[in-house]
């Protein structure tokens, strides 16, 4: 389709690295992100069982046995909370880029024209000024009540601004639905003596891979 597609206003089409660049964002942006953000939510799991226990009630309460569609995802307030919490701790953007349009000061600082400038959600995210006790995994932070205490920028995993991701909302819907669909019949456990390490190139990705087992949950009484 990139191939093909054209400009209606002139027939223009894409050049060869155009449609690579297109495809190479596509898929990290709309997959491989997803991928690593539901690696590290599996493994925060597999290390928390009262949360994963917690999220295996929530998900048999609201779906009853069946397949999670669209309109699920708004009963399934903790399970979307398991998941913002692992974007906190791990979030796939790791570092987020901007380049100033013009001479700008902040916090004592001046930054002139054209610089780039860096945000790191992992750091700000681990502020213990909005995340006490900040290395806990803690799905209760993101009870409304709780959340609202925050100021905005405390927590970004996608980015702000005119240049926000462009799949959060896809992103959120779909994370919490893959891990609706695969909790209802599924745990997942790290398999022993596997390392488990961070690995910080364009996305935050685990160095050694994730092994992990599956265990079949048992039947419900």
């Amino acid at each position: 389709m990139l191939l093909l597609a054209q400009d209606e206003s002139d027939n223009a089409h894409m050049t060869d690295k155009q449609v690579r660049d297109e495809a190479l964002t596509l898929l990290i942006a709309g997959h491989e992100t997803t991928a690593n953000a539901l690696t590290w939510t599996w493994y925060l799991l597999s290390q928390n069982p009262e949360v994963e226990a917690r999220m295996h009630a929530e998900i048999d309460s609201a779906l009853a046995g069946n397949l999670p569609g669209f309109d699920d995802v708004g009963k399934l307030p903790y399970t979307s909370g398991v998941f913002a919490e692992s974007l906190r701790l791990y979030p796939p953007a790791w570092a987020i880029g901007r380049r100033a349009r013009e001479d700008y000061s902040i916090g004592g600082y001046a930054i002139p024209a054209k610089s780039i400038l860096l945000m790191s959600p992992w750091v700000v995210h681990r502020d213990p000024r909005w995340w006490p006790e900040p290395e806990r995994f803690n799905p209760d932070r993101w009870h409304p009540d709780e959340a609202a205490k925050r100021p905005k920028f405390a927590y970004f995993p996608f980015g702000g601004g005119a240049r926000v991701c462009i799949g959060e909302r896809f992103a959120w819907a779909e994370g919490v639905l893959v891990l609706a669909t695969i909790a209802q019949r599924w745990k997942m456990r790290l398999v022993p003596g596997h390392p488990v390490e961070t690995r910080a190139v364009i996305t935050l990705r685990p160095k050694n891979g994730m092994k992990m087992t599956l265990e079949p949950r048992a039947a419900k009484s």
